[in-house]
């Protein structure tokens, strides 16, 4: 799970105020990424579990993240934050100060001042002087607390409230914390020390408190060397060597490739690292170009090589050294954009035998059965067609062979595998036959 999931998580169980599992998930999240909406959330959830002064030092980081990155509303709510973190503790005076300054900010006033506005409710002695009074008038004759009422309004006026709607439920919340800040206040003996101002508008910025709530962070895959090969995969016939390149989004419109008589050249394919880059491998034997063809896949490029003599391959490549691209000068009448031709088979007569203690003596097992298909030639067997059929056709057209047939119960043989691969075949018997099913 990434650190966004884990937070997002965190911010679920702030809304269920689930306290103890918000801290540890958001403590995760902002390990690795110190985001000012996280440090609010993470704040106001150690308010509610006895740790105040890590909640206001989470508020005070929250308000200078979001100041660097001009989040006004994230501004606004972190010094709500350092208000309820500041009343938890008993310090009445900064407490209600913090709200001052969200109250202003939120009417759009600069984040800082150029005077400090705590000065005009701040004595000679650094007591503060605000009463309950005061913040009950100022919530009943304030023009902007009046926003939030159509009554009365054209349609213009009514979106123009709407629009301001959130920024008003803010300015209201932060004036009924104050109104109950002072009203603890004015129980209190005028020089109490709960009356002295010590925060001002730039909160002093910390670290980020470490708690022990941190779960095991998501681990970090370690990156792919940069000359970290493809990963090969290949198999033959007498006739033809199929290879697959392990290459993830390919760009099959972009991709070239270059059959040469001895070699293949991609370019580009995708290399584990991430990287694009040409691929070049030099082959055991030769091919033919012009036969030989390939398929791009979202996951893999494959390429069919046409073997120039028949018979098989002790390996793919002639060593397994990789020349640089710069070395070799691309032939462009051998660069292919699209697939080749369908590959027909070559004479078998060079094929090679294998060895035998048979008495018959060798015998080459990739033409088993020709004696018999001779034999049904020569008497007009129709089991010669179909054998020649399927021994020469490409991997795609004996998938179609196969599907078509087993699921047409015998009825219907088709090649062509995009026309038979997303539907069932059915059974189309001949005519005058009827088709029954087994009971």
């Amino acid at each position: 799970m990434s650190h966004i999931s884990i937070a997002q998580a965190g911010l679920e169980s702030v809304e269920a105020k689930r306290w103890d599992v918000a801290v540890g998930k958001l403590s995760t999240a902002l390990s690795i990424s110190l985001n000012p909406a996280w440090l609010i959330a993470r704040s106001k959830a150690l308010v509610h579990t006895g740790l105040l002064e890590p909640a206001l030092d989470d508020a005070n980081l929250a308000w200078h993240k979001a100041y660097e990155r001009n989040q006004r509303p994230l501004m606004t709510q972190a010094h709500y934050r350092r208000a309820v973190a500041f009343f938890r503790m008993g310090l009445l005076a900064d407490s209600d100060c913090c709200c001052v300054y969200a109250m202003r900010l939120v009417k759009g006033l600069p984040a800082l001042e150029e005077h400090d506005p705590k000065a005009m409710w701040t004595d000679k002695d650094g007591f503060w002087t605000a009463t309950l009074e005061d913040a009950m008038e100022e919530a009943r004759t304030d023009e902007f607390n009046r926003m939030g009422s159509t009554s009365g309004m054209g349609p213009a006026r009514v979106h123009d409230v709407k629009v301001a709607s959130t920024q008003v439920a803010e300015w209201r919340l932060a004036s009924t914390l104050r109104m109950q800040i002072l009203r603890t206040m004015a129980a209190l003996p005028k020089d109490d020390p709960a009356r002295k101002v010590t925060t001002r508008q730039f909160p002093e910025k910390t670290l980020l408190a470490r708690l022990g709530f941190e779960e095991k962070p998501p681990p970090v895959p370690p990156p792919v060397p940069e000359d970290t090969p493809l990963h090969l995969q290949e198999f033959q016939s007498d006739i033809a060597l199929y290879l697959s390149i392990f290459s993830k989004g390919v760009d099959k419109e972009k991709l070239k490739v270059e059959f040469l008589p001895s070699s293949v050249r991609l370019d580009a394919v995708t290399y584990p690292s991430g990287e694009e880059g040409e691929f070049y491998v030099e082959l055991w034997d030769e091919i033919d170009p012009a036969t030989s063809r390939y398929m791009v896949t979202p996951n893999k490029v494959e390429l069919t090589l046409a073997k120039k003599r028949p018979g098989k391959w002790a390996q793919l490549k002639k060593d397994t050294t990789y020349r640089p691209a710069e070395e070799y000068v691309p032939d462009p009448s051998c660069i292919s954009t699209k697939p080749s031709p369908p590959l027909e088979p070559p004479n078998r007569a060079a094929a090679p035998a294998y060895p035998s203690s048979s008495r018959r003596g060798p015998r080459d097992w990739d033409i088993i059965g020709a004696d018999e298909a001779d034999d049904d030639d020569e008497a007009g067997g129709a089991n010669v067609f179909f054998k020649r059929l399927y021994k020469n056709a490409t991997l795609e057209q004996r998938r179609a062979m196969m599907k078509s047939f087993v699921e047409s119960n015998g009825t219907t043989l088709s090649t062509d595998w995009d026309d038979v691969k997303g539907r069932k075949v059915e059974t189309m018997p001949p005519e005058g036959v009827e088709q029954k099913k087994w009971q």
